[in-house]
């Protein structure tokens, strides 16, 4: 039987922090570069996650894949409902894929969803891309932010999970690239995309503008479900969604994420 990493992981840190000796402990972790290690010893080109019954395969040949992926990410909670939620046909956004852990995910569990990810960062949308080639899924990745607007906009360089717009939030980025932008609404009316079943969003302050930019598609085609991550913008997304006729309640997640459905 496979061990779940992150139920692990997860008993391992509360135990540690019983003990107090947590912080000590991680900052060994990094100055011995155990991750390092670890990968040169790692035969495994692949790594298989189970969710909901269904068998995920990541691939770890390159040292960032082994990272990002040898433990489950913390918001499973989310892919179980997911694994739930799909069904065969449906059209899936995956908005600030960043390597696709829930593109893969999506593709994954259920036959038949097109799985539509958007990753704005080069370098990240460049990994993304490998990821993809090495799961064999059929994922369609847009190297695009979706915004409110169409044209382009300032964008942290460094290509981390939490990369964002220069608008996303009040702090100032101290080095940026351009990317382009591009509403929802524009790339459904010009048949770049299909219009969506299951919509997921985290876009780290942006959120709520990605929703704007998709005003038009909401209220034309009624997603079944839409995931948003709460980032600043928290008031902004809860008074779209009302007005677009959805109601929402918070999923059980290691972050704040609303789960909003046609009321």
């Amino acid at each position: 039987m496979d061990l779940d990493g992150r139920r692990v992981r997860t008993h391992l840190e509360s135990g540690l922090d019983r003990l107090g000796v947590r912080s000590r402990l991680r900052r060994l972790y990094w100055a011995l570069e155990v991750p390092s290690v670890l990968y040169r010893l790692s035969p495994r080109e692949t790594i298989v996650h189970e969710i909901d019954g269904h068998r995920v395969e990541f691939p770890t040949t390159a040292k960032w894949q082994y990272e990002r992926f040898r433990f489950m990410h913390p918001e499973y909670e989310l892919f179980e409902e997911l694994s739930e939620e799909l069904a065969a046909g449906d059209v899936f956004y995956d908005i600030g894929a960043h390597l696709g852990w829930h593109a893969v995910v999506a593709a994954a569990v259920v036959p038949n969803v097109t799985v539509e990810a958007f990753e704005p960062h080069p370098a990240a949308a460049a990994g993304l891309r490998e990821v993809v080639a090495a799961t064999g899924h059929d994922i369609r990745v847009h190297e695009i932010a979706l915004d409110e607007t169409n044209g382009t906009a300032e964008f942290t360089a460094e290509p981390t999970p939490a990369a964002r717009l220069s608008t996303a939030q009040p702090e100032a980025l101290h080095s940026t690239i351009e990317v382009e932008t591009a509403t929802g609404d524009h790339l459904v009316n010009d048949s770049v995309i299909e219009p969506p079943d299951i919509i997921k969003i985290d876009a780290e302050g942006a959120d709520a503008a990605v929703l704007r930019g998709l005003e038009a598609t909401i209220d034309a085609y009624e997603p079944r479900v839409i995931y948003c991550e709460i980032h600043v913008d928290g008031e902004e997304i809860r008074e779209f969604l009302t007005a677009s006729g959805y109601e929402y309640e918070p999923v059980f997640s290691s972050r704040p994420v609303l789960r909003a459905t046609p009321a």
